[in-house]
């Protein structure tokens, strides 16, 4: 911005805190009556308060940075100690580029001069020929809208805080589990107040955690760091292509122990598989190719099913996979495409202990993630198995599924009607008496029971 030509009445209006706002008045004020010494110092005072409410919000959000450089701030204001609050006046910036980052290293040089003009301005300074210093207006307008421009405007935006907050957070049973309100989550929380470049680092983090297994605390949390990344390629786009690049050289050099993770990663982002060097698709495909179900043992490698490339030989290896290699499976990640396996196995219990434990194994892990097609097939399922619809277990354990699955996807008409005749005819109504009144929630009733003799 052209600080000849800026109204700075204008400049006023842009300015966040509304103290800072009355500190910088004092400048504008001082800077239109000529007093361009007394304009600087104003300004200088206005910048290093405004970033303290800065800090004072960063440090509500967990800015570990933020709250250490308080906690000296306030300690020094209670204490009255003017030595300690005029050292870290005078660290400040360096803190804001350093530790916090709320400031970036450009901004920092402007600020700095900055700074440096408002200590000759405030301290009784003389050159060799004893003049004393004496800004020109063309330098303290600059300086002006420098500090409305690179502080006084901004949010207060993370740092490097993001990654051990998000460290925390994503292991913590509040950080959502379902993809689209992980997005809005990542993205409201992370993605809105944190510095472009910091996004960027933040997403190759998640790659790399994806393609490698670091942090090794982040393993059993796979879906969600996926979802993560999928908030930072869909919620911060001008950062992807950057994060992309990264990722693709990660991959193109990645070990042959971590080419399984790398699968399940053009799995769930099939865009940069064409972007890989040809050596890298040919050990992958070929490592797809030659996966033998009984050793299978990195089962995320099925999640690259979905590639077309990748399709066919892993639904082979799906099909062979035995009751607990399924069940491995389907605990590490429960594929739509393990499904047709999981409701056969059920299907085919032989025994009631049996079939309580398929359901808690291979069904239950499926709760919130079955449509209406799959819904029927294990209302099926059930009834045309004596070991499943007489299990003392299977009533509730249905009744949960059910009532993870959103109305769109409830099981059709015709299979409820199928279900409920069957345990009519059993006389299992009683016992399935909830998850039949879970059946009419949403408007269906049961069919009239019909006359045999007619």
């Amino acid at each position: 911005m052209d600080a000849g030509f800026i109204d700075l009445d204008i400049l006023l209006t842009r300015i966040r805190q509304p103290q800072s706002k009355i500190y910088f008045l004092d400048a504008v004020k001082a800077y239109k009556a000529g007093a361009l010494r007394a304009s600087l110092t104003s300004a200088w005072v206005a910048l290093v308060y405004d970033l303290i409410a800065k800090y004072r919000e960063l440090s509500a959000l967990g800015d570990a940075a933020a709250a250490a450089f308080l906690h000296d701030w306030d300690a020094a204001t209670a204490a009255d100690d003017v030595r300690k609050l005029l050292q870290l006046e005078a660290t400040i910036l360096d803190d804001a580029t350093t530790n916090t980052q709320a400031v970036n290293r450009i901004a920092h040089k402007h600020l700095e001069r900055l700074r440096e003009d408002r200590h000759l301005c405030a301290h009784p300074a003389f050159s060799a020929e004893a003049e004393l210093f004496e800004p020109s207006p063309e330098l303290v307008r600059l300086h002006l809208v420098n500090a409305v421009d690179l502080v006084l405007s901004q949010e207060p935006l993370q740092g490097k805080a993001i990654f051990d907050l998000f460290d925390v957070d994503v292991l913590s049973t509040g950080f959502p589990t379902a993809h689209v309100r992980i997005l809005d989550y990542v993205e409201q929380r992370y993605l809105a107040r944190v510095r472009a470049h910091n996004i960027r680092n933040f997403g190759m983090v998640l790659g790399k955690s994806l393609l490698k297994g670091v942090p090794p605390q982040w393993e059993p949390q796979h879906r969600k760091i996926v979802s993560s990344l999928v908030a930072v390629r869909e919620r911060a786009a001008p950062t992807w292509p950057d994060i992309s690049l990264a990722i693709i050289g990660l991959i193109n050099n990645l070990e042959p122990e971590h080419r399984p993770r790398a699968i399940a990663f053009i799995g769930a982002f099939p865009d940069f598989w064409p972007l890989l060097q040809e050596p890298t698709r040919t050990a992958l495909q070929e490592t797809v190719d030659h996966t033998d179900p009984a050793t299978l043992a990195e089962y995320r490698l099925l999640a690259g099913v979905s590639l077309p490339q990748f399709r066919e030989p892993l639904l082979h290896v799906i099909a062979g996979l035995d009751r607990d290699h399924l069940g491995n499976a389907i605990a590490a990640q429960p594929l739509r495409d393990l499904w047709p396996r999981a409701v056969e196995e059920f299907q085919d219990s032989g025994s009631f202990r049996g079939s309580e434990a398929n359901f808690r194994d291979l069904i239950a892990p499926f709760a919130g993630r079955l449509g209406s097609q799959q819904l029927d097939e294990l209302l099926a399922a059930v009834i045309e198995n004596g070991q499943n619809w007489d299990a003392a277990d299977t009533p509730g354990s249905l009744l949960g599924l059910l009532r993870n699955a959103i109305p769109a996807d409830r099981p059709t008409h015709d299979a409820r009607n199928r279900f409920y005749d069957h345990l009519r005819r059993m006389g299992r109504l009683d016992k399935y008496a909830d998850v039949i009144a879970t059946l009419q929630a949403d408007g269906w009733t049961p069919p009239p029971q019909q006359d045999e003799h007619a």
